[in-house]
């Protein structure tokens, strides 16, 4: 008998775990669209706005050099 009490207090833990974590991911997920809509549409940097470093890093190209 202690052993199923033991089962349905874990089995209670890790429904109550997966209840948090799935309004800890609906919470982080507004607040990135919100962040999203706040600075509006950014264009992505194409390949042509990187140039390859001696390093062999790509980074971007410098506006006085382009």
């Amino acid at each position: 008998m202690p052993q199923l009490i033991a089962v349905g207090l874990v089995g209670g833990l890790i429904w109550y775990a997966w209840r948090a974590l799935k309004r800890q991911m609906a919470s982080v997920g507004e607040e990135l669209r919100n962040q999203e809509q706040a600075h509006g549409s950014r264009t992505p940097r194409t390949v042509e706005s990187l140039e390859k470093g001696e390093d062999g890093v790509y980074r971007p190209k410098d506006k006085g050099q382009g």
